[in-house]
């Protein structure tokens, strides 16, 4: 009896552990944020990566918004830079961790710089949503971002 003694006391101190363990890694786990949902014109808009927020800014994949809002969104890895385009009438370089950019060629401040991640550059959507010429509200009921743009189609 004796000698079982130190191994059920190891076995209790184990098991205390890893309950111990189980409980604090519960509490650690970050809350899952609600999904965000983008609707343009009254369809919703499909992105390839869910929105992404921080600090109270929304961004989405820069190709996906640029695309829906008859524009083109291309990266540049030599410059570290976005170029979003619409129409051979605008053109839009934001460049990574830089809050200027330039704005058909003239610099001026950006609120906030493309994020780039794993196969996609994510922008701030409502600043680029409107750089395209969309009409960008917020329904905080229902978590979801209302575009309007006029189309041709």
């Amino acid at each position: 009896m004796l000698r079982k003694m130190p191994a059920m006391l190891l076995t209790a101190a184990l098991l205390t552990g890893s309950v111990a363990a189980a409980a604090a890694s519960a509490q650690a786990a970050p809350v899952q944020q609600q999904k965000i949902k983008v609707v343009l014109n009254g369809k919703e808009l499909v992105f390839p990566q869910d929105v992404v927020t921080e600090n109270g800014v929304a961004y989405v994949n820069a190709s996906t918004l640029a695309i829906a809002l008859d524009g083109t969104a291309a990266w540049d890895s030599m410059t570290h830079s976005v170029l979003i385009a619409k129409n051979n009438k605008y053109a839009l370089r934001m460049y990574q961790n830089k809050t200027f950019a330039y704005k058909n060629g003239k610099e001026t401040n950006v609120p906030h710089p493309p994020r780039v991640t794993t196969g996609a550059v994510l922008v701030p959507l409502v600043f680029v949503a409107k750089e395209l010429g969309a009409t960008v509200s917020y329904d905080a009921k229902h978590l979801t971002y209302n575009l309007s743009i006029k189309t041709d189609k």
